[in-house]
């Protein structure tokens, strides 16, 4: 048994009472648990097991399968988030992303710090299509996928005006190495981008981007990550359903 940090992830209910509940710890990294009891209301876990909330949890070990969710104390219950459907549609899909892209009991301190990160920057942004931008870029960097900008990633050749971005190759090409899945990328959503690699998270809450700036980085970061995606997370098509209706 051991005590972890952990944000919760995602929950699904397992049997009548329990739940099953995925924690990125910065012990352990991705972990499965199994919160006994937990979805009945006056349970002891039932408030520390709610989604994006941030705390210290007690596990017990199995041979195999789910580890035991034994206590739990929240140290953030990111109950802002959760309480504003835009937010909670938007986080949904940021951790999802994560789940599907991390192997189990592999920790990262730097991935569980993007994800400090992304819920404060969602929690208090009032562009979320430009927080999950800058989010999704750091993601890749972190997971080794990053973006190559400045140079040729065939070739290696110093970029100026005759490039165009490849999803398959994960960045700009020159017109010598295409590859045939390139689209365009303008020189002002290639600047957008490199900006990510220095700005501090507090420049972003500050930015202003037109409508298609917005649609071109977009497109871009999706097309990225479904090069390395098996499938497109369920938490996409929500995020773009409810974001719609609010535009």
């Amino acid at each position: 048994m051991f005590w972890c940090e952990g944000i919760v992830l995602k929950t699904r209910p397992m049997g009548e009472a329990d739940r099953v509940v995925v924690l990125y710890t910065k012990e352990r990294g991705k972990v499965g648990t199994a919160a006994k009891g937990s979805r009945r209301p006056k349970n002891r876990l039932s408030a520390v097991v709610q989604p994006f909330t941030r705390g210290r949890f007690f596990l017990g070990e199995r041979a195999t399968g789910l580890k035991d969710l034994n206590q739990g104390n929240i140290l953030e219950s990111n109950q802002n988030i959760r309480d504003d459907l835009l937010k909670m549609a938007a986080c949904n899909y940021f951790l999802e992303l994560i789940d599907a892209s991390v192997e189990t009991e592999d920790p990262d301190e730097s991935l569980y710090r993007l994800i400090l990160l992304g819920l404060k920057l969602i929690g208090l942004s009032t562009d979320l299509d430009l927080a999950l931008r800058y989010l999704e870029f750091q993601l890749l960097n972190i997971l080794g996928w990053g973006l190559q900008l400045g140079k040729c990633t065939s070739c290696g050749k110093e970029l100026t005006d005759e490039y165009k971005f490849s999803p398959t190759e994960g960045g700009l090409t020159c017109i010598g190495c295409r590859k045939g899945d390139e689209v365009i990328l303008t020189p002002k959503s290639r600047a957008i981008l490199a900006g990510f690699e220095r700005l501090h998270p507090r420049t972003v809450l500050k930015l202003k981007l037109a409508r298609e700036d917005h649609e071109e980085l977009e497109k871009i970061m999706r097309l990225a990550w479904d090069a390395r995606m098996e499938k497109q997370p369920k938490a996409w098509q929500f995020w773009k359903q409810v974001s719609s209706l609010e535009k």
